[in-house]
């Protein structure tokens, strides 16, 4: 019988896949500038979510993971500025996985090790 933290491991896992999935969709469909946005702020999401089931991360691997979300949150609002004129409906479909994604990091931020 597996333990739990096996069984939370293959959880990060399965999360961590499923970005690299997000990742390849908003590579290789041919959508829309702005929902090849959203499927990157989503794959991003995803892979933390995805790390928070490891025990330990490294406080360079935290910053790396901190600036790519400073980059996609620009990346996103640039998208919304450019692509649309209404800009409450757009901003509001990246805010949710953008404020997850705070609290993901910031949860993570607790399971640094030097």
């Amino acid at each position: 019988m597996k333990s739990i933290k096996d069984t939370q491991r293959w959880y990060g896992y399965f999360f961590i896949a499923l970005s690299v999935v997000a990742l390849l969709l908003a590579a290789i469909t041919g959508v829309a500038l702005f929902q090849r946005a959203l499927l990157l702020t989503t794959a991003l999401t995803l892979l933390v979510y995805g790390l928070t089931y490891e025990a330990r991360i490294t406080r360079d691997w935290w910053r790396v993971l901190l600036a790519v979300s400073a980059v996609v949150l620009i990346l996103d609002v640039g998208v919304t500025f450019a692509t649309t004129t209404a800009l409450v409906t757009p901003l509001l479909s990246f805010l949710l996985p953008l404020v997850f994604l705070a609290v993901l990091l910031g949860y993570l931020r607790r399971y640094i090790s030097r």
